[in-house]
């Protein structure tokens, strides 16, 4: 038995705990709703507290846990990724709240016009990256050295988690609309070093990059990939 993500055949909102879980090290296995019935199943199961989804299923306890961002610092809390601090708790908080407002056209690339969709992401990239960079840069000012580069604190939190997630989420978002041009989808980190070098550091981590060689990994929903997505979302909630 293990821990079970469920969802649909897609990121959606999923996919911030999708990260969540493995950098903490919490194994866990995808289940995908494919039809209404079994999304009405599920709903009848008592196990969704507001009635959708991502949920997961705590193995160990039973618990059946809703809502992405509750899953994200259930995690957290569990991989001991959430600060050493009462204050540096908050400081994380902050920071995935932060993203949350930040991320809201990556969620929507596949139901919406991809370049209009793309240019409303990057509105919000001008808007909340230089807090984000500003906030990493304060940490590195305020914190005795360490090897590493970090939101909060000296070591790896849930904040970087998803730093690192929004910027790799972009960086595909960038490749999808400009016919994988790396270039295009690179240069948009220049004015950020830091959270570069962030992004960077996350990705090296063993967990991450098992993960994405995973069938817990699931490709950015552009073209074919969203198309099959969206249809998936549609056909479960009898769209």
């Amino acid at each position: 038995m293990t821990n079970k993500l469920y969802y649909f055949r897609g990121r959606g909102t999923s996919q911030q705990a999708r990260w969540a879980l493995t950098a903490a090290n919490i194994p866990f296995e995808s289940v995908y709703m494919s039809s209404p019935e079994e999304f009405d199943a599920l709903k009848q199961s008592g196990k969704l507290t507001y009635g959708q989804v991502p949920m997961l299923e705590d193995d160990e306890s039973g618990r059946c846990i809703s809502q992405s961002l509750t899953i994200v610092r259930h995690a957290a809390r569990l991989g001991k990724l959430y600060g050493v601090t009462f204050d540096e708790a908050t400081r994380i908080d902050e920071i995935l709240d932060g993203i949350k407002d930040a991320r809201g056209a990556i969620v929507a690339f596949p139901f919406s016009d991809a370049h209009k969709t793309c240019q409303r992401h990057m509105n919000a990239v001008a808007r909340y990256f230089p807090c984000f960079e500003a906030i990493v840069e304060r940490n590195i000012a305020g914190t005795a050295p360490s090897n590493g580069v970090f939101a909060v604190g000296a070591s790896l939190t849930i904040a970087d988690v998803l730093l690192a997630e929004l910027v790799d989420s972009t960086i595909e978002m960038l490749q999808a609309t400009h016919d994988n041009d790396e270039r295009v989808a690179s240069s948009f980190l220049h004015p950020y070093p830091r959270l570069r070098a962030l992004h960077a550091q996350v990705l090296a981590l063993p967990t991450i990059k098992s993960f994405k060689a995973s069938p817990n990994w699931m490709s950015f929903p552009a073209g074919r990939v969203g198309r099959e997505y969206v249809t998936n979302v549609n056909t479960v909630m009898r769209r």
